[in-house]
C-alpha cells in the first residue's frame, strides 16, 4: 500500500492532500508522521510542508465545499486520531465531488465519523472554557490542561476575550505545548523540557518573568504583526499551523 506521511501541523496534512491529487503517485492512505505505525509492506512517501499547497487546498475547502467543512476537518485534525489524516482524505475526496451537498449524505460512514469526532473535540473545547483554572505569578496568569485531544489552538480566542487586560499562559502538559497571550494576541509554541519543569514545578517569580522574556525575543517581531500568518499559516517554526476558524 502507498502511504503519503505528513508533518504533524495542518499545514503538512493539506500539503499531503495537494500531493495526493496532483501527483502521479497517488496514495491510498494518508498518516501523520507521528502516528503511523512502520511496517514492511507498505510503500512510504514522506512529504514536506509547503505553505503555498496549503494555501490552495485551504481555499478550494471554503470555496468548493463550505466553511463549515473547513472548520470540521480542522476539528478532526485536532483528535490526532489514527485515522484522523486519511479521514480526513477521503472526506475531501468526497467533498470536492459533491461539494457542500457532502453533508447531505448522513448515512455515509466517511461523514458520520467525520461528524462523530469533530464533535468529540468541540464538546471537550467547550467544557475546558469553563474548567481551567489559573494561578497567578508575577503578574501572569498560568493555568496546565490535560486534554485529551489538541485543544490548545481552539481556546485561544475565548480566552483573549475573557482575560484581555492580562497576561496569561495555558500549558498543555500532554502535549508539552503553550498558549501565551501579551494582552495583544496570543500566540502557540512548544516548551522545553527546562521550560516544562519552570512551569509546572517553580513557584521563583523571577524564573517566570525570565521565561516570558525569552519566549517574546525569541519571536520575529514582523511575523507576529502579520495577524494572517498568525491566523492561518504559522511558519513551520512553530509546532501548530493552526486555523482557528471556528470563530470566522
Amino acid at each position: 500500500m502507498r502511504v503519503f506521511l505528513h508533518e504533524s501541523t495542518f499545514e503538512g496534512l493539506l500539503s499531503a492532500v495537494y500531493d495526493a491529487y496532483y501527483s502521479s503517485m497517488k496514495p491510498e492512505a494518508i498518516y501523520s508522521k507521528i502516528i503511523y505505525e512502520e511496517n514492511l509492506i507498505d510503500e512510504v512517501i514522506t512529504i514536506k510542508s509547503d505553505s503555498i499547497k496549503f494555501e490552495k487546498v485551504y481555499n478550494a475547502i471554503i470555496n468548493k465545499i463550505s466553511k463549515d467543512a473547513l472548520n470540521k476537518i480542522y476539528y478532526v485534525f485536532l483528535s490526532e486520531t489514527k485515522e484522523s489524516s486519511n479521514l480526513i482524505y477521503n472526506y475531501l475526496k468526497m467533498g470536492f465531488k459533491l461539494g457542500k451537498d457532502v453533508e447531505l449524505h448522513v448515512n455515509n460512514d466517511i461523514v458520520l465519523n467525520m461528524d462523530k469526532i469533530s464533535n468529540k473535540v468541540s464538546y471537550e473545547r467547550h467544557r475546558l472554557t469553563g474548567f481551567v483554572r489559573f494561578k497567578e505569578i508575577n503578574n501572569i496568569l498560568y493555568a496546565c490542561i490535560n486534554p485529551d485531544y489538541n485543544i490548545l489552538p481552539i481556546l485561544g480566542d475565548h480566552f483573549k476575550k475573557r482575560l484581555s487586560n492580562e497576561n496569561f499562559i495555558i500549558h498543555d502538559v500532554k502535549r508539552d505545548t503553550a498558549l501565551i497571550y501579551d494582552k495583544e494576541d496570543y500566540y502557540l509554541t512548544n516548551l522545553s523540557k527546562d521550560q516544562k519543569n519552570i512551569l509546572i514545578n517553580s513557584d521563583d517569580k523571577g524564573e517566570y518573568e525570565n521565561l516570558w522574556k525569552q519566549y517574546f525575543k525569541s519571536v520575529n517581531i514582523e511575523e507576529r504583526k502579520n495577524p494572517r500568518l498568525q491566523k492561518r499559516m504559522m511558519p513551520t517554526r512553530y509546532w501548530n499551523n493552526i486555523v482557528e476558524v471556528n470563530n470566522k
